[in-house]
């Protein structure tokens, strides 16, 4: 798994690499449009989210620790 990002889309977090959700029930959202609103370009992130759309609504489990 990759980093965590707290997106906008839902206040919680997703993997930066797969997209989705941790800990909590979501989309998959893009990679795309996460690292674009980490970089601070929501307008780039809302294009992406428009573009590719969010994927299925799944229950995120905790990752575990290494």
């Amino acid at each position: 798994m990759g980093e965590i990002y707290g997106t906008s889309f839902c206040n919680f977090g997703h993997d930066m690499t797969t997209g989705r959700p941790i800990d909590h029930e979501c989309h998959i959202l893009p990679p795309a449009m996460l690292r674009a609103e980490r970089a601070g370009d929501i307008d780039r992130a809302n294009d992406i989210l428009h573009e590719e759309g969010a994927g299925p609504i799944v229950l995120g489990r905790a990752r575990r620790a290494p």
